[in-house]
């Protein structure tokens, strides 16, 4: 009965650790992500809303200068911004200290 026990108990500090070293980090791994996702969704969001607003202030306060037949300007321009802002985002995502 004695040997019984005993392998009853190592089992259940078997579990017990490997419960400790497996959920504690895994959880702590998911609050990360979740930080991660959250962040990334409202730097989205942010940039979109910063391109509308940058092709809006090229659209109203250019006047007649970016009308008619360079009407398309302006969707070009903030184009150029958003891609320029990316590649720099996407360089310094590389980049380690």
């Amino acid at each position: 009965m004695a040997e019984s026990d005993g392998l009853k108990d190592a089992l259940s500090l078997s579990l017990r650790y490997l419960k400790q070293e497996t959920l504690g980090p895994a959880k702590r791994l998911a609050g990360f992500v979740a930080f991660g996702l959250v962040a990334t969704a409202a730097t989205g969001i942010g940039l979109v809303l910063v391109g509308l607003g940058l092709l809006r202030l090229l659209q109203t306060e250019t006047g007649t200068a970016l009308s008619g037949h360079l009407n398309w300007l302006p969707y070009l321009i903030v184009l150029v911004v958003m891609a320029a802002a990316a590649t720099a985002a996407f360089l310094k995502i590389g980049k380690r200290r």
